[in-house]
């Protein structure tokens, strides 16, 4: 521990043990101010957990103050800005027809390039490291056991990616069928765990950002059948996502947090416009009203 001006004791990043930790984004700011699109650039959102039936309102996402230095910070977040404009191309890609509340999807695999090998897997381990590096009683905190240290010194110590850690993604059709808009972004979800596959099930994470489900293997030998052979990216420039139906169920949960929050997010937001009009915030001014 260093000691700030206030004498108080300040954490060390849990990576350098060296410098003071700073309030690090769990999921990066650029995937979250990406929610706010449109007419919409100057509200707030709701972060919502439906098993706990947590809720609050929220500009750039969720903080954590105890796991990270800047330093360490931006080292993920070269992964992150890397991932971020990857995702936001993919999201173009025509995947199928809407019109009105009607979808056509073509389902498959869409091929895409990525410039560095492997990159877009650091990017998705690291965002499951600081899941993990969470207060174990954090709502959103997950559990790797030994994946947490492999995925440091993946994302810090520039680790090979060994064979039995891989990353494929999927177009998130819950997104694209529910909202009048398949190239935006309306939410974005914290990671889950669980087993996945068919014949070869293995240990998998995901979540959900820029209009995609991000699936990480958990340090299990084999590629899971859960996904094509060649949608698995490690070691690959060449590579594909998938478009399947069954992506329409792993964010269905998003119906109860819609429910949990559409009066508070109506409420939110009306205050917000009440202050634009009477001249308190300034559109072009963001951050929470005073």
């Amino acid at each position: 521990m260093t000691k700030s001006k206030e004498d108080k004791p300040v954490p060390l990043c849990l990576v350098c043990r060296e410098r003071p930790a700073i309030r690090a984004h769990l999921l990066p700011e650029s995937f979250v101010r990406e929610v706010f699109h449109g007419p919409k650039d100057d509200e707030k959102h709701m972060i919502v957990h439906p098993d706990t039936g947590r809720k609050f309102q929220s500009n750039t996402g969720r903080f954590e103050k105890d796991i990270l230095c800047a330093d360490c910070d931006n080292v993920l977040g070269a992964y992150e800005d890397s991932a971020f404009r990857l995702l936001k191309r993919l999201r173009a890609v025509e995947v199928g027809t809407k019109e009105g509340t009607r979808s056509d999807v073509a389902v498959g695999t869409y091929r895409f390039r990525v410039d560095v090998v492997d990159e877009f897997i650091r990017f998705a381990c690291g965002i499951l490291w600081k899941y993990a590096s969470t207060p174990p009683d954090a709502p959103d905190h997950i559990d790797i056991g030994e994946c947490r240290a492999m995925f440091e010194d993946i994302c810090w110590r520039g680790a090979p990616i060994p064979g039995w850690v891989d990353v494929f993604i999927e177009r998130d059709l819950f997104a694209f069928a529910a909202f009048p808009e398949p190239e935006q972004v309306y939410y974005y979800c914290s990671p889950s765990l669980g087993r996945r596959g068919y014949r070869t099930a293995h240990d998998l994470a995901w979540f959900s950002v820029g209009g995609f489900i991000i699936y990480v293997k958990l340090n299990q030998p084999g590629i899971s059948d859960f996904a094509l052979r060649k949608c698995w990216m490690r070691g690959r420039t060449d590579c594909h996502f998938m478009v399947a139906m069954r992506s329409v169920e792993v964010n269905n949960s998003i119906h109860e947090s819609i429910g949990m929050t559409r009066e508070d997010l109506a409420k939110l937001n009306r205050s917000i416009q009440e202050k634009y009009r009477s001249g308190q915030m300034s559109p072009t001014r963001r951050g929470s009203p005073t």
